[in-house]
Parts: C-alpha cells; structure tokens; sequence
C-alpha cells in the first residue's frame, strides 16, 4: 500500500481516558501537557492534521503510553 494511501489519526477517545486519568480535561490544558498551541490539538482531535513524529512521541510520554495505542493507521477512501 503506497504511503500516501494512508493517514495516521489520533484515537480521540483513547487519549481523552488517558488525558482524565492525568486530571487533564480541557484542550487548552491537553495542549499545554505538550507543549503545543491548542488549535494544534484541535486540528489532531478532528483529524485535520496529523501529528509528527516528535510530537506523537511525546503525546506517548506524556500520558505515559505508546504511540501505538495513541494513533491508528487508516486507508484514506478514495475519492
């Protein structure tokens, strides 16, 4: 499967348990966990971007995880 027929996308629900668990609810404190501006997190919870690869893994860290759990892989439809 070529590279561009695939997006990685945050798993939205997976990292809001994770982020509660930390005490961590709102998207501007999310944000400020790593480090990002909050319409960066935005765009990663609606899947207009995806993450780099330095920031997913520190996403992973931060909530003590892996970018596994974090991020799925998924075939981009076709159009």
């Amino acid at each position: 499967m070529p590279k561009n027929d695939v997006r990685v996308l945050l798993r939205v629900h997976v990292y809001d348990a994770l982020a509660a668990a930390k005490g961590i609810k709102t998207v501007v404190a999310q944000a400020a966990l790593h480090g990002v501006h909050r319409a960066t997190l935005f765009d990663l919870r609606s899947h207009k971007s995806s993450a780099s690869l330095d920031l997913a893994m520190r996403m992973a860290e931060d909530l003590g995880t892996t970018v596994e759990v974090l991020f799925e892989r998924v075939e981009k439809r076709a159009a």
